[in-house]
């Protein structure tokens, strides 16, 4: 058992010496070592906090295939916050359709009624692929037609927070998103 935890912790130390950075006057032998991480200025990005800091162990923001290591960052970071957006909103139809049965027919000509269906992944069986057609459609739709602000932070589709403007780099705003 010793031996086990031993392993464990001398690998755990070597691996957190990439998050230490190299006192180097030559910027460019940083860049280059293979067991740091990139030489990108990530310590004002929102969601860069102590004590991890700037993650990217597989190397994704420097060699993805996005161009530049900037370009990359923004398409990770654009579609990190379109999918925990969407990750956020079926929790809430799992929670809603678990508590809640809307009156009415989903399918009229089939005779199917909202309260017919079953909770959860279940349910996409039962609904009429004609439903599951109109969701394939709407989100498609979504994609085409909701597109992120040039210029602006990821996620940010001109349409504020509930009413509320978050002005780009405030302290406001970091506060809000690194809550």
């Amino acid at each position: 058992m010793k031996v086990l935890f031993s392993f464990l912790l001398a690998s755990l130390v070597s691996n957190v010496t990439c998050f230490v950075p190299k006192i180097s006057s030559n910027a460019a032998s940083v860049a280059s070592s293979p067991t740091c991480l990139s030489a990108l200025d990530m310590k004002d990005q929102v969601g860069t906090l102590p004590p991890l800091g700037y993650f990217d162990p597989l190397g994704l923001i420097k060699n993805g295939p996005y161009g530049s290591p900037d370009d990359n960052f923004e398409h990770y970071r654009a579609v990190e916050v379109k999918h925990g957006r969407i990750a956020m909103a079926a929790f809430l139809g799992v929670i809603t359709q678990q508590l809640y049965r809307f009156e009415g027919f989903l399918s009229p000509s089939a005779s199917l009624k909202f309260s017919d269906l079953p909770n959860g992944m279940a349910g996409l069986k039962a609904t009429p692929l004609e439903g599951l057609v109109q969701m394939a459609v709407l989100v498609g739709v979504h994609e085409v037609v909701i597109k992120q602000r040039e210029g602006r932070q990821p996620g940010d589709f001109g349409l504020g927070y509930f009413g509320v403007s978050l002005e780009n780099g405030s302290a406001r705003q970091k506060n809000k998103l690194n809550v």
